[in-house]
């Protein structure tokens, strides 16, 4: 097993981008291989020379041994776009024009394998590069059947421009379908990811932020549980600094907006187990079960620095800051009494200058 591990580490990167390459490219040249396979079955069943399977499928490895050093050695990370998926398309079409004009009579088979190689286009390509490889597949093909018609003046012309003929109705569209698809998939993909911030930002208001009653039920039954199971917990007295001021420069929307965000800035320093809410006016309140005084004001200076660093859609770049009073419940300690411990804490601290954590 740990063999197997080694191995998988060896093969894909590191770098979650370029790992998932590897693995596209591995699709890719799975794919490859069924052409292989179905090449020398044409020259078992006699439709096809083995000299042209054998040139085929050493082509083919050829190829799938190139991308994978570019893939392996990180030499695709100098390309604009690193999945090389336009290079690989490009080079398997070639060799699919090359096989055609020795193909014979499997030719008209293996002209299935033009779409089936598109298809790996269709997820990263958009309409503009994937018209281009099919112009690129009908040039190559159509230059293929001219050298043919010359080097074998008895073959049939018609069947061969009737062929010719489907090329260049399938190839465009399905270059022009599978960019629509791909501008599908992108605006989904967006799409899933803005929902996702969404539910996200929801999760953490509808975990995070709470209001008055519910938290004093919880402070209750902290208090209850810290009485009758010896358990420590405490308390943080969020307060916005200078929230007049944000008011008066920005409207009381803006002071509403940060307001509904702030939570979600406080979260980023805070356990699944904390809860956090407005407990009135621009004042938050953080019950935090379980902790110490010294846990309580390390928590406390997390979502200090949190919220500093934040920025606020609302305000531009102006900043927001709090000032926090910290209490740790005492043994037959009221609800009431720890709050007040706080509080005070808290109005020391916007002596001090706000900005700041004050133990209480």
């Amino acid at each position: 097993m740990s063999e197997l591990l080694s191995g998988s580490n060896a093969l894909f990167s590191r770098d979650e981008s370029q790992a998932l390459r590897m693995r596209r490219y591995l699709m890719a040249a799975g794919t490859s291989l069924l052409l292989c396979l179905t090449l020398l079955f044409f020259a078992f069943v006699e439709r096809l020379p083995w000299r042209v399977a054998i040139e085929g499928t050493a082509g083919v490895l050829g190829l799938i041994l190139l991308f994978f050093v570019l893939f392996r050695s990180g030499l695709n990370l100098r390309f604009s776009d690193p999945s090389l998926t336009t290079e690989q398309l490009g080079a398997a079409l070639l060799l699919l024009a090359y096989l055609m004009a020795h193909a014979g009579a499997a030719r008209s088979s293996l002209v299935l394998f033009y779409p089936v190689a598109m298809l790996f286009g269709v997820l990263r390509l958009n309409s503009r590069r994937l018209m281009a490889l099919a112009f690129l597949a009908l040039a190559a093909h159509g230059t293929m059947l001219a050298l043919l018609m010359a080097r074998e003046p008895l073959l049939d012309r018609g069947a061969l421009l009737a062929e010719f003929a489907v090329l260049i109705v399938v190839l465009p569209w399905f270059a022009a379908m599978g960019g629509y698809v791909n501008r599908l998939r992108t605006r989904l993909s967006d799409s899933n990811r803005d929902l996702k911030r969404a539910f996200d930002r929801i999760e953490q208001l509808a975990v995070r932020s709470y209001n008055r009653r519910f938290l004093m039920d919880c402070l209750a039954g902290e208090r209850s549980r810290a009485e009758r199971l010896g358990t420590a917990f405490a308390v943080c007295l969020v307060d916005l600094d200078h929230f007049k001021a944000i008011n008066d420069d920005f409207g009381h929307a803006a002071g509403d907006a940060v307001l509904m965000e702030l939570p979600v800035f406080a979260a980023a320093g805070l356990r699944a187990i904390d809860v956090f809410g407005r407990f009135g006016g621009e004042e938050f309140l953080l019950v935090l079960p379980g902790a110490t005084l010294e846990g309580a004001r390390a928590a406390a200076e997390r979502v200090r620095r949190s919220i500093e660093a934040a920025r606020f859609p609302a305000l531009g770049e102006r900043p927001v800051t709090v000032t926090i009073g910290v209490a740790e419940h005492g043994k037959g300690e009221d609800v009431a009494a720890l709050l007040a411990r706080a509080d005070r804490a808290l109005y020391a601290g916007k002596a001090r200058g706000r900005n700041c954590v004050v133990i209480g």
